[in-house]
């Protein structure tokens, strides 16, 4: 009778072809070595290699008046929370150089709607600055991301 164990096979597992191991032996190994350098998790989108579960600060604004100016904090991630009472301009300042960093705009329009928006300068699709909605009780939300201190924003729905 002819052995049923064949070379590409282990107790019906196929072997890796790179090292002809065993996954549940691959597995059992990796397991327990460390896995120091990987990113696992990056809840504050940083660049920087650390692990962070530190939830994104949201700071509520509600009636900002005609200019308000919202900034990249200097470290992490923020979104602004903002319902505006009458034209608003915004303009968009911060940030840290060698850190990706993402900035969220939540903008909600008042029960009466018709509030314009002026979103702050920063590099948008095609060159062209998205619409806030003009609709009573809408929401907008638009991301801004830089990684050289704000020298460079780019921006989009």
């Amino acid at each position: 009778m002819s052995d049923s164990y064949h070379n590409d096979t282990a107790n019906r597992f196929q072997l890796f072809p790179e090292n002809g191991m065993d996954p549940r032996e691959f597995a059992k190994n990796n397991a327990t070595t460390p896995t120091t350098g990987f990113i696992v998790q990056s809840g504050s989108g940083s660049s920087s290699g650390t692990t962070d579960t530190t939830p994104t600060p949201v700071k509520t604004i509600t009636n900002p008046g005609s200019l308000l100016q919202i900034n990249f904090p200097a470290q992490g991630d923020i979104t602004y929370d903002i319902t505006p009472n009458m034209p608003l301009t915004l303009s968009l300042t911060g940030g840290t150089v060698g850190i990706l960093q993402r900035l969220t705009l939540i903008v909600h329009q008042p029960a009466g709607g018709g509030i314009a928006v002026s979103l702050p300068s920063a590099h948008y699709k095609d060159g062209t600055k998205p619409d806030v909605s003009l609709e009573a009780g809408a929401t907008t939300i638009i991301s801004y991301i830089t990684d050289n201190g704000g020298q460079t924003i780019y921006g989009g729905l």
